[in-house]
């Protein structure tokens, strides 16, 4: 509740001033066939996610039925409307209940492939910096507030406290609570991850995962830069510009805020406010899009929640085979 707080609370404070009226009347100028064609693009994007995730289950011996890994993917989407970042422990959890595979190893390949994207996030926001350095030069001096808010977060006494806190319990583990059941489960989750991570990272598929990333991160792109042309006033903004844009996304969706409400928002809006945008402008562009595609992220993550227990499992000893 407190999250979804936060998203909205942002929401409200960057359209109140807004004529609702003139919003909508710039939304309904929009061509919203190019707008529901991008949609094909984000369902790609997620079976290529869902599909790559196949291949690091498959490192550790396990061969679930396809089906069940695509729709525990897609199902992740909407479980995260309901709560931030519940739908990864969802997508984990769904796969070790029906294909019965220990919830520690479907966990261990979610981090790896959550760490393959978190390279390819970070890769799109290095390139768009390096290709247009002035926009972000430009970006930070008209948001100072990005500076200040990580000054004062940093400087808060409560930081600092659960910062010494963690520090103190981290001491206390490796010192007295050494031989605690906790600690012993801990280390013993520890070595089996590391001897998982060995397995995951001698898989023959590298050339395959790399390409497949690829392919997702430039259907999330194009899942996002198509808007652009529903629009008069982004039409002629370029692949560059929509590039920019997508990469300050992946930084607003990080916050950890339900489907990304408000941070997406204020990241898409002020983006392009700088490159050119009147803000009401950017104000539609940003309730519109998000509005359609969450609908359809909603929609098919629904789908995949409620297909998760149909899935063929008739050769059940087959799925859960393990090789030696």
């Amino acid at each position: 509740m407190l999250s979804l707080l936060l998203g909205l609370f942002i929401i409200w404070a960057m359209y109140r001033d807004t004529d609702m009226g003139d919003l909508w009347e710039i939304t309904r100028s929009a061509d919203f066939g190019i707008i529901v064609l991008s949609l094909v693009f984000g369902l790609i994007g997620n079976i290529l996610r869902g599909l790559r995730w196949e291949f690091f289950v498959h490192s550790l011996g396990y061969r679930p039925p396809r089906a069940s890994l695509l729709f525990a993917t897609l199902g992740n989407y909407a479980v995260n409307f309901v709560l931030p970042r519940a739908g990864d422990v969802w997508r984990c959890g769904v796969v070790s209940k029906y294909d019965r595979i220990p919830f520690s190893k479907t966990l261990e390949t979610f981090l790896v492939d959550k760490l393959v994207d978190l390279i390819a996030g970070l890769s799109v926001i290095l390139i768009s910096v390096v290709l247009y350095i002035d926009f972000f030069i430009s970006y930070f001096q008209n948001n100072p507030q990005f500076a200040e808010n990580m000054s004062r977060f940093f400087s808060s006494v409560w930081v600092q406290l659960i910062i010494a806190a963690l520090i103190l319990a981290g001491i206390l583990m490796a010192t007295l609570f050494r031989r605690s059941y906790f600690i012993i489960k801990l280390k013993k989750f520890i070595k089996t991850l590391r001897h998982d991570f060995r397995l995951i990272s001698g898989m023959k598929e590298k050339k395959r995962i790399i390409i497949y990333t690829i392919l997702l991160w430039f259907c999330f792109y194009l899942y996002f830069y198509i808007c652009f042309f529903a629009f008069d006033f982004t039409r002629d903004l370029g692949p560059m510009a929509g590039l920019i844009v997508f990469a300050m996304t992946n930084i607003g969706i990080s916050v950890p805020v339900q489907g990304g409400i408000g941070p997406w928002h204020f990241a898409v809006i002020s983006s392009l406010v700088i490159l050119g945008v009147e803000e009401k402008e950017a104000l539609a562009f940003a309730g519109a899009v998000f509005t359609i595609q969450s609908v359809w992220q909603i929609l098919y993550g629904l789908v995949g929640v409620f297909a998760m227990p149909y899935v063929n499992r008739a050769q059940q000893e087959v799925t859960t085979e393990k090789t030696n």
